[in-house]
């Protein structure tokens, strides 16, 4: 009788814990496609960078490396970044640059212009 309660406790937590991935996914994409996403900051203000790079099946140094510079993501990731949150491919791109900074001999990190 006890494994049959812990059972459903088990079962309830879980469906407690998909239910809040959910609208944590609902809500970037919600923030994506109003284009209020401007930073990666604002990302992990809804969803937690350890979790989200394990979503993306990237390792979390890495994710951390590429954050800091977005022009490292390859096109499979920012295509599951894509896929995970259900937007657009078009509105991650446009995201990733605009955070992404441009260097050359006469400006340095500066945003892109889009």
């Amino acid at each position: 009788m006890v494994d049959k309660s812990k059972k459903k406790a088990n079962s309830d937590s879980e469906i407690e814990k998909l239910r809040k991935r959910q609208n944590k996914l609902n809500s970037l994409k919600n923030e994506f496609e109003g284009g209020k996403i401007t930073s990666f900051d604002q990302i992990f203000a809804i969803f937690s960078p350890s979790p989200l790079a394990q979503e993306l099946n990237i390792p979390f140094y890495s994710f951390k490396s590429k954050i800091a510079d977005p022009g490292e993501f390859t096109n499979n990731e920012l295509l599951r970044l894509a896929q995970l949150v259900n937007v657009d491919i078009n509105l991650v791109l446009k995201f990733i640059f605009t955070t992404m900074k441009y260097k050359n001999k006469f400006k340095t990190g500066e945003a892109i212009r889009i």
